[in-house]
C-alpha cells in the first residue's frame, strides 16, 4: 500500500480507534514470550543475611567453581611435590605484598564496570522520563480527535522495545509488532539502524501535528524529548561498544594467574594436607571478583549477570504512555 505522504502511517494490526492495548492477549503474550532473561536479571538482595550469602542463582559462583577445583586440584600436586622435594617452597612474605596489590586491581576492575552498569541505569531512567514527558506533549497539545495522536503514541511506546532489542542486537520485535502492527515492525527490522528509523517516524508526526496548529513551545519541547531520546540510546551504545581495555584485562588476569601458580608453594609447609583447601578458598574471592568486573561490562546482555531488566522497563514505558492515551482520547 502506498501513502502519499510520510505523515500518513499504516494501522495494520491495531486496535479499532488506532491506540494499541498494553492488556490485550496479542501484546501480552509477545511480553511473555521476550521474558527469558529474568534469571540472571539483577533483583534486590534478600532481606535475610543468610539467603543473600549462600545464593546460587543469579551469583557469579557457578562459573568461577571449575576455575577453584582446577585450583584446588594443582595444590594437590603442589604438595605432593613439596613431600618429597621441601626445598621448593617459598616464603609467604611477598604473597602478603603482592595479594593486597592483586586484590586493589581487581576492585579497579570491578569499579570500572559497576560504573558502567551505573550510567547505563541512569540513562534507561532518562529514557522513562523523556518517553513519558513526550506522550504528555503530543497528548496535551495536539487535536485530540487527529487519529495521528493515538499513532504517535503507538510508536512513543513502542521505541523503548526497539531501543532494547538494537541494544541486545535482537530483531524479533514480538512486543513492537504488538503496538503498531506487524507491516510497521518489518519496516522497523528491515531498517540499517532500527532506533532511528522509529525516532524519523516520530519526528515526522511531530512535523504533522506543527502543522496542524501545535503550539510552537510544545513543538520545541517534544523535539528536545525527541533528540535527548537518542542521545540516551547513542550513550547505551557507546557504553555496549566499548569495552574494558584489552590491556587492562590481560595484565589483571595474568598477574591472578602467576599469584595463584606460586601461592601454593607458601603453604605447602605450614597447612600440610589442607594446602588444596586454603589455596581454593583464596582463589575463590578473586576469581569472583575478575568475573563480576568481566559480567559487569555489557549491562544490556540477557547473558550478563545482573544485567539491567530492560524488558520490565520497556513495559512500564509502553503501559504509561498507552494508558495515558486511553484517558485523554
Amino acid at each position: 500500500m502506498q501513502h502519499d505522504s510520510p505523515f500518513e502511517l499504516p494501522m495494520a494490526g491495531l486496535p479499532k480507534g488506532g491506540l494499541a492495548d498494553p492488556q490485550s492477549a496479542h501484546y501480552q503474550a509477545a511480553s511473555l514470550s521476550s521474558s527469558v532473561d529474568s534469571p540472571l536479571t539483577n533483583h534486590p538482595e534478600s532481606k535475610t543475611f543468610l539467603t543473600t550469602a549462600l545464593a546460587w542463582q543469579g551469583t557469579v559462583t557457578p562459573k568461577v567453581m571449575p576455575r577453584v577445583t582446577v585450583v584446588a586440584a594443582y595444590a594437590a600436586l603442589v604438595q605432593v611435590a613439596v613431600t618429597y622435594f621441601p626445598e621448593l617452597t617459598l616464603p609467604v612474605t611477598p604473597f602478603e605484598y603482592s595479594g593486597a596489590v592483586l586484590t586493589l586491581i581487581l576492585v579497579l576492575r570491578v569499579n570500572a564496570g559497576h560504573d558502567r552498569w551505573w550510567e547505563a541505569r541512569k540513562l534507561w531512567g532518562n529514557i522513562v522520563n523523556q518517553s513519558r514527558n513526550l506522550a504528555v506533549v503530543v497528548c496535551a497539545y495536539s487535536k485530540s480527535q487527529d487519529p495521528q495522536v493515538a499513532t504517535a503514541l503507538n510508536w512513543i511506546a513502542a521505541w523503548p522495545h526497539v531501543m532494547r532489542e538494537s541494544l541486545r542486537k535482537e530483531n524479533q520485535l514480538k512486543e513492537v509488532a504488538a503496538i503498531i502492527g506487524p507491516q510497521e515492525a518489518q519496516s522497523v527490522r528491515q531498517a540499517e539502524n532500527m532506533c532511528l528509523y522509529v525516532a524519523l517516524k516520530i519526528a515526522t508526526l511531530l512535523e504533522g501535528f506543527r502543522n496542524q496548529g501545535m503550539d510552537p513551545f510544545a513543538f520545541h519541547r517534544a523535539e528536545t524529548e525527541r533528540s535527548q531520546l537518542v542521545d540516551a540510546f547513542g550513550a547505551c551504545e557507546r557504553i555496549r561498544n566499548t569495552r574494558m581495555p584489552f590491556v587492562l584485562a590481560v595484565k589483571s588476569r595474568r598477574f591472578l594467574l602467576l599469584f595463584l601458580l606460586l601461592l601454593p608453594f607458601a603453604f605447602a609447609d605450614r597447612t600440610g594436607w589442607m594446602t588444596p583447601i586454603v589455596v581454593a578458598l583464596a582463589s575463590y574471592p578473586l576469581f569472583s571478583l575478575d568475573e563480576i568486573g568481566a559480567e559487569l561490562q555489557n549491562p544490556f546482555s540477557p547473558r550478563n549477570l545482573s544485567h539491567l531488566p530492560l524488558t520490565d522497563l520497556c513495559k512500564s514505558i509502553a503501559k504509561s504512555v498507552l494508558s495515558l492515551g486511553r484517558t485523554t482520547l
